[in-house]
């Protein structure tokens, strides 16, 4: 018997794979505005996409240690066996005569591959490739390639020749999501958790979770989920008996439901979905409810290739001004194209389809091409982008055509983690003055825009954004915008200055 015994041992002891699909990526955050103050939304968006993927101090560690095990191996390692593994234990036992193994005590097994597995007891066999765990146990894991795990569970038995294995009342986060369940079992090409529960948010009482009686984890491939629910709170808001999730493409599980108010739409709720049908062809659609307005819904057929983006749009869409427009359908199609190995690229666009506003029935025809310039690097963490078009506007409804070239110079700052800053100039031949639609649109053509974005903590943000009319060289809008985190809300204010105005928007944080 030794005491802090070690020993490197050739064997894939606990290699556990469990790749378990990320639920949705962090959602991206789009700013409503008539300032330019979206200029700025990747801060929001680069804030969201590290909170999601922060790591741990002793994942930290595990990637520490893993790379510390290999610069010592004494031999190449040989491709065709287990990975090594190293053990400590205040008593480790091992009979080299059949491969029994056990160990009591702080017991710490680490693999070169970053696994690591931790408990005060266990046993099993090396030639047999078993492990077993008869009380609590503590896993992680920051292999490449395979999910980002730091699991807790119970009588644990896992074969790591055969990759079988089983875990009861296991709980921790696996990727982006908090995972629990009454037993996971592990098999070669899936993984089962029965009673299980997932969520992004890490309090004990989450403010929102999903559920299912069972969840099967095909990586890589598919997640079948049976008896599924979605709780906010304590409270069951839907169910079904039995969804699969694609896990081969971009999640079909997208934004949580949403609640907020605006001067103009009064209070309203609103449920983003995504339907993947094939390759690269999905629908994505928005279910809104609005108190002055009733249904505001839409739905969007899409489908990515090497062409471009092909959509079919159809319903009610509102701009940053909550301006609507129904498109009973409308078509487009969009594609950006880089020019060689200049520093340029050209965007091609298109719309066709039925527009509805208020009495005006018309049938709306865009036709847009655009060159842009890569993002110029000033120095002084100084950036400049710069963009030339021209577009045509046709309608069927009064004949008209508006068409013109447009020109569009920003130049945007990060001071430090705190303060950002943008100037914007732009000019559109477009306009609501003499366009039949005003969706979307500014009422003038000479637009300079300016704002700031200032974090006061790592919960509170505010950023302030003002648009002046050249033509009549007036101050036509001013945003203000305070963006609060709570621990799994997010709550965004939209000050609308010049037109006393109040947006807000309140939503769960699912990142």
């Amino acid at each position: 018997m030794k005491r802090n015994t070690k020993a490197l041992l050739c064997a894939g002891l606990m290699a556990v794979s469990l790749v378990l699909p990320q639920i949705a990526d962090a959602s991206k955050y789009t700013a409503s505005t008539d300032t330019n103050a979206n200029v700025l939304d990747y801060l929001e968006n680069n804030k969201r996409s590290a909170r999601e993927n922060a790591i741990t101090d002793e994942q930290k560690q595990l990637v520490h240690d893993a790379f510390e095990m290999r610069k010592n191996l004494r031999d190449p390692l040989d491709p065709t066996k287990n990975v090594p593994v190293a053990m400590e234990g205040d008593e480790l036992f091992y009979d080299q005569r059949n491969g029994d193994f056990y160990a009591i005590g702080q017991v710490n097994i680490t693999s070169l591959d970053a696994q690591r597995f931790q408990t005060e007891e266990v046993n099993g066999n090396i030639q047999n490739t078993e492990v077993n765990v008869p009380g609590k146990g503590h896993m992680v894991q920051m292999t490449p390639g395979q999910a980002k795990i730091v699991m807790d569970g119970y009588k644990i038995q896992y074969n790591y020749g055969k990759k079988t294995g089983s875990m009861e009342d296991a709980s921790g986060k696996i990727d982006h999501e908090y995972i629990k369940g009454k037993r996971i079992e592990m098999y070669p090409d899936k993984i089962i958790v029965y009673d299980g529960t997932m969520t992004k948010c890490s309090a004990i009482n989450p403010d929102y979770h999903t559920s299912a009686s069972k969840i099967e984890v095909y990586p890589g491939d598919k997640m079948i989920c049976y008896d599924l629910k979605f709780w906010l709170g304590h409270v069951p808001v839907y169910s079904t008996k039995k969804r699969t999730f694609r896990l081969d493409q971009e999640d079909d599980q997208t934004d949580l439901p949403k609640v907020g108010y605006t001067n103009d739409d009064g209070w309203w709720i609103s449920k983003d979905f995504r339907y993947n049908l094939a390759k690269r062809l999905y629908i994505d659609s928005e279910v809104k409810y609005t108190g002055k307005h009733g249904f505001r819904s839409h739905a969007d057929l899409v489908h990515n290739n090497m062409l471009g983006t092909f959509k079919v749009l159809y319903g009610y869409y509102e701009s940053s001004n909550n301006k609507w427009v129904k498109k009973e359908p409308s078509f487009t199609y969009s594609k950006s194209i880089p020019l060689g190995s200049l520093p340029l690229s050209l965007g091609l666009s298109y719309e066709r389809g039925k527009w509805t506003q208020n009495d005006i029935h018309s049938i709306h025809t865009y036709y847009g091409i655009s060159l842009s310039h890569k993002t110029i690097n000033l120095g002084g963490n100084h950036k400049l982008d710069l963009s030339t078009s021209y577009s045509i506007t046709n309608e069927s409804a009064n004949d008209s055509s508006i068409r013109g070239f447009g020109y569009t110079a920003l130049l945007r700052r990060d001071v430090d983690k705190r303060w950002s800053y943008y100037t914007r100039y732009s000019y559109s031949q477009a306009n609501t003055k003499n366009s039949l639609f005003d969706y979307d649109l500014d009422s003038y053509s000479r637009k300079l825009s300016a704002g700031f974005s200032y974090k006061f903590s790592d919960h509170d943000r505010v950023v302030v954004g003002s648009a002046f009319d050249l033509n009549d060289r007036s101050l036509a809008d001013m945003d203000l915008y305070w963006l609060h985190d709570f621990h799994c809300l997010q709550l965004i204010s939209r000050y609308r200055v010049k037109r006393h105005q109040i947006n807000v928007t309140l939503q769960f944080n699912p990142w």
